[in-house]
């Protein structure tokens, strides 16, 4: 299939992002709902275009992306779990949520440290936790059929909204 490798890694990415959401972010069924859809988007524009392609579309018309979108608490909030998350999912992207803010957004330091704050993880250097680590490395053989079912819930909750 094409992109497949893009479409497991997406795949691996979200249940990810979504793990941290519910760690750091329990009590908050707004976090909570946000997250059901990040990068759901992705999965789909795989089947059709090429990587590059998708990560501009993507990058481009997602609010939790550093672009001319109106944001939100919420979108602010996915950015930090989308950041946190890389170290875990992209072997070539190290950096936790608080060393990417000061790498590469420093000009939103303002409205992310709060948030980093709020969930204990605004320093630099922190260790990877093991609960995560334990859940990537549990996410190893994902399948069409795994795929399929996530994709298939992105379109019922699309219409169900």
């Amino acid at each position: 299939m094409k992109n497949m490798e893009h479409i497991e890694y997406t795949y691996k990415h979200r249940k990810i992002v979504m793990l941290l959401a519910r760690k750091y972010f329990k009590e908050n069924k707004e976090v909570l709902e946000q997250v059901k859809y990040h990068d759901l988007d992705k999965l789909f524009m795989y089947l059709f275009y090429d990587k590059k392609t998708v990560s501009k579309i993507h990058r481009n018309l997602c609010s939790h992306h550093d672009n001319d979108l109106e944001k939100s608490y919420l979108d602010y909030v996915e950015m930090v779990l989308d950041w946190e998350s890389a170290r875990y999912t992209k072997p070539d992207k190290p950096l936790n949520a608080y060393e990417t803010l000061y790498n590469f957004y420093p000009n939103m330091i303002e409205v992310i440290l709060p948030i980093l704050k709020e969930i204990g993880i605004d320093k630099p250097n922190m260790p990877m936790e093991e609960d995560i680590i334990e859940y990537v490395n549990s996410l190893n053989e994902v399948t069409c059929d795994d795929i399929e079912e996530e994709m298939n819930s992105y379109v019922k909750l699309l219409l169900r909204k």
